[in-house]
């Protein structure tokens, strides 16, 4: 799982710095509200911001904007903005209706002349688009997630969760092979806080994690996601097939 550990961030943690919250008492239940989301295929909009320190030097950087839509194992359709500092460019992530679609200066050499577009089929491991570790779209993720609380106030969970115990609950983590962890990395753990509002519906997801022992060095890295306007009404326009390119 190391090259994956870098791009998604998987690890466990120490120096955890948590950021302040709100502490108003609160009694929704977070996975029935989430669950509701779910079942109903609501959108919503999301951002995050992503770190990596390695031997505490910046390796990578990432932010993501844009929207999701919720629905059976994980995202069913999303339209996402990315930056990162290993791209080396700003890239336009699109899916629904079984393919995903990708533009944008890093992936624009490998499209043929009069492309804009790749195009790919939809599959598992595309249903977790973000940096963060873990995919807290999933609900049997979320579920698993949750049930490692170790701390609530009011509206705010906090707690950690084994690498091993999200690569066992993640469908979009066991659909790609290099994110299987070596029994090391299995019992590292990502250190997490959660914020919820009164309905319960998640609206920021904080984590922390590390690995000292990570091949290049020491790592270390906080993601940061925040989540809004649940139910918001998104109108995705899908690229035609004159600039669209997919492999035979």
């Amino acid at each position: 799982m190391r090259r994956s550990v870098i791009s998604a961030g998987v690890v466990a943690a120490f120096l955890v710095s948590w950021p302040a919250g709100p502490a108003e008492a609160r009694t929704a239940d977070p996975l029935a509200a989430f669950t509701a989301q779910v079942a109903a295929k609501r959108w919503v909009k999301v951002s995050e911001v992503h770190r990596v320190h390695i031997r505490k030097e910046l390796f990578e950087t990432s932010d993501i904007r844009g929207a999701v839509r919720l629905g059976g194992a994980g995202l069913t359709a999303y339209d996402l903005t990315v930056k990162t500092k290993q791209l080396g460019g700003q890239l336009r992530l699109l899916a629904a209706g079984g393919y995903t679609y990708q533009s944008g200066r890093p992936i624009q050499k490998m499209l043929p002349d009069g492309k804009t577009w790749w195009k790919e089929r939809f599959t598992a491991s595309d249903r977790n688009p973000f940096s963060s570790v873990p995919p807290v779209f999933e609900p049997a993720t979320y579920k698993a997630l949750l049930a490692t609380t170790t701390k609530r106030t009011g509206g705010v969970y906090q707690g950690a969760i084994t690498v091993g115990t999200l690569y066992k609950a993640s469908p979009s983590l066991r659909a790609q092979p290099d994110m299987k962890p070596s029994r090391r990395e299995a019992a590292l753990k990502v250190h997490w806080r959660l914020w919820t509002d009164r309905k319960g519906l998640p609206t920021r997801f904080y984590t922390t994690f590390a690995d000292p022992d990570y091949p290049t060095g020491a790592m270390i890295a906080r993601t940061d996601m925040r989540l809004s306007s649940w139910g918001t009404k998104v109108r995705l326009t899908l690229p035609g097939t004159k600039v669209t390119y997919q492999r035979s």
